[in-house]
C-alpha cells in the first residue's frame, strides 16, 4: 500500500510542511509558526487559520496521510513517549497530548529539573508539541512518525544503499 506523507519541521520561527505523495514531493509551504514566535505572542491569527485550513483540505484530499516530524523538539517528545511507544519510531498523539499535558503542568524551570532539559527546550516544547498535535488533529493522524537519525546519517545511510543497488546492476 502506498502512503502519502506531510513532513512538518517546526522550529523557532516557522512551520515547514511538505506533502509527500508515492515519494514525490507535491507541495511545500512555510506558516510563520514557530515555537518562539509563539511564546512571544509574534503568530498573526492569519497564519494559524491559513495552517488550519491547508491541514484541513490535506486531511480532507489525502486520506490515511501520515506525518513524519522533525526537529529537536519532537525528537525530545518521541524520548519522553519513548516507554509509551513500543512499535518502533511511531509516537501515537494520544501519548503526546498526554505528555503535553504533563510538561504543562509544570514550570520551566521543573521540567529542566525532572527531564533534563535545556532550558531554551524547557520554554519551547510546548509550543511545539501543540503545533504538532493541531496539525495531527486536523489530518485526521493518529501517530506521528519520528526517525532518531539525523540528516547527516540519513544522507549517508541513502549513499550507502545506492552504492549496494549500483554494485548489482
Amino acid at each position: 500500500r502506498r502512503y502519502d506523507y506531510l513532513y512538518v519541521d517546526v522550529g523557532g520561527g516557522s512551520t515547514e510542511i511538505s506533502l509527500i505523495s508515492g515519494g514525490v514531493l507535491q507541495s511545500s509551504r512555510s506558516y510563520d509558526i514557530g515555537t518562539v514566535r509563539l511564546l512571544e505572542g509574534r503568530v498573526k491569527e492569519e497564519s494559524v487559520a491559513s495552517l488550519r485550513n491547508d491541514m484541513r483540505e490535506l486531511g480532507a484530499g489525502h486520506p490515511g496521510l501520515r506525518i513524519i516530524g522533525s526537529g529537536g523538539n519532537i525528537n525530545k517528545l518521541y524520548r519522553l513517549a519513548a516507554a509509551g511507544c513500543k512499535n518502533g519510531m511511531e509516537l501515537p498523539v494520544s501519548e503526546l497530548s498526554v505528555i503535553n499535558g504533563v510538561l504543562k503542568s509544570m514550570s520551566s524551570e521543573e521540567r529542566v529539573r525532572v527531564f533534563r532539559m535545556r532550558p531554551d527546550r524547557a520554554d519551547v516544547i510546548i509550543p511545539a508539541a501543540e503545533i504538532f498535535l493541531n496539525i495531527a488533529e486536523r489530518v485526521h493522524a493518529d501517530s506521528i512518525c519520528v526517525p532518531t537519525i539525523g540528516i547527516t546519517d540519513g544522507i549517508a545511510h541513502a549513499l550507502y544503499i545506492r552504492y549496494l543497488n549500483d554494485r548489482e546492476d
